[in-house]
C-alpha cells in the first residue's frame, strides 16, 4: 500500500507540473532551446547533445527520468537559425514526449552583438498507463478499474527574444502560449497557466586561463510561487569547468564538464534536494553528452555556453 501511495503521489506531482512549467535541467545553460526559441543558431556553428536527468525517490518506483536530445544552427549567412528539441519526460504512471522546433531571425548589430526573435512550435503527447497501477493492487479490490490507458495530444506555440556578445547574454521568453488539454485550466486561455522565463549571464576574465561564468534564470507564472536559479561556474583553460547552482527553496547542485579541443564535451551533475521532497529523495543527477561541430570560417576561439 506505501508503494501504491507514492506513485499516486508522483502522478499527483505530474499532473500539477503540466500546468506550471517546461522540464528545468541543472544543464539548462547548455540548452536553451527548452525555453527560448530566440536560442536556435546562437552559437554560429551546429551544435547538438544529449542530457539525462534521474531523481532519486528513494525506494519508489516511477520516480521521474528525462532526456532532453537537441541540435542548433545557423543558416542563411547567420542571419537565421533553426533548431530541434525532443523531451521525454516518465514519471510515475505517465510518459510524456515533446518534440520541438524554432526558428530565431538573427539581427547582426557588428562582429559580436546580436539580436535574435524566435518563435518555437511544438507536439506534445501524454500518455498514462494505469495498468500499472494495477500491478500493486489487490485483483480482488474493485475500487481500483482494470486499467487501461489514457493519452493526450496538443500543439503549442512561444517567442523568445536572445541578445548576445562576447561578454554577455540576455534573453526572454514565453515557451507556451496556449492553454490546452495537458494544461489544468485547458477549457479557454488564460495567462496564469504561462510561464515566462527570463535569463541572463556574463562572462569575467580573472586571468589569462581562468574565467568566471555566473548566470541566472528567472521563471514568472502569477499561479504558482516564484522561482529562479543562480549559477556559478569556473572554467579553467578553455576546457573544464566546475559549478555551483542554487534552485530557489528547492536544491543546490554541483557540477564538471570537460570540453574537448574537437568540440566534444562531457558533463555530470549533482543535485541535493533541500525542500520538503528530501524526505522521499536523496536528490537527482544529470548527465550530459554534447558536440559543437568545426567550422573554419566561423573564428571562434574558444568554446561557450552562449
Amino acid at each position: 500500500m506505501k508503494k501504491l501511495l507514492y506513485t499516486l503521489l508522483i502522478t499527483f506531482i505530474t499532473a500539477s507540473a503540466w500546468a506550471q512549467s517546461e522540464a528545468i535541467y541543472t544543464f539548462n545553460l547548455f540548452n536553451q532551446l527548452n525555453f527560448n526559441p530566440a536560442y536556435a543558431g546562437s552559437k554560429d556553428v551546429l551544435d547538438a547533445g544529449l542530457i539525462y536527468r534521474n531523481q532519486w525517490w528513494s525506494g519508489v518506483d516511477g520516480s521521474p527520468k528525462n532526456i532532453n536530445l537537441y541540435g542548433h544552427m545557423p543558416f542563411a549567412k547567420n542571419t537565421s537559425g533553426i533548431g530541434l528539441n525532443i523531451l521525454t519526460d516518465k514519471i510515475g504512471l505517465d510518459k510524456v514526449l515533446t518534440v520541438g522546433a524554432d526558428y530565431a531571425y538573427r539581427i547582426r548589430f557588428n562582429n559580436s552583438n546580436v539580436l535574435a526573435l524566435g518563435l518555437g512550435a511544438r507536439i506534445e503527447n501524454a500518455r498514462s498507463d494505469y495498468g500499472e497501477l494495477n500491478e500493486g493492487v489487490d485483483p480482488t479490490d474493485n475500487e481500483f478499474g482494470s486499467g487501461g490507458t489514457e493519452s493526450k495530444s496538443t500543439f503549442n506555440v512561444g517567442p523568445g527574444v536572445y541578445f548576445k556578445n562576447k561578454k554577455f547574454y540576455l534573453g526572454a521568453s514565453l515557451p507556451r502560449m496556449l492553454a490546452n488539454s495537458l494544461y489544468s485550466d485547458k477549457n479557454q486561455f488564460s495567462q496564469k497557466v504561462n510561464t515566462w522565463f527570463i535569463q541572463g549571464g556574463l562572462t569575467l576574465l580573472l586571468s589569462e586561463n581562468v574565467e568566471l561564468l555566473p548566470n541566472a534564470q528567472v521563471r514568472l507564472n502569477p499561479n504558482s510561487p516564484f522561482d529562479f536559479d543562480a549559477n556559478l561556474n569556473v572554467m579553467f583553460y578553455d576546457a573544464f569547468m566546475v559549478g555551483a547552482l542554487y534552485r530557489y527553496e528547492d536544491a543546490i547542485s554541483a557540477l564538471l564538464v570537460y570540453q574537448f579541443k574537437n568540440g566534444f564535451r562531457l558533463g555530470v551533475a549533482m543535485d541535493f534536494t533541500t525542500s520538503d521532497l528530501k524526505e522521499a529523495t536523496t536528490g537527482s543527477f544529470e548527465l550530459m553528452a554534447g558536440y559543437t561541430f568545426p567550422c573554419e570560417d566561423c573564428k571562434i576561439k574558444s568554446l561557450r555556453y552562449f
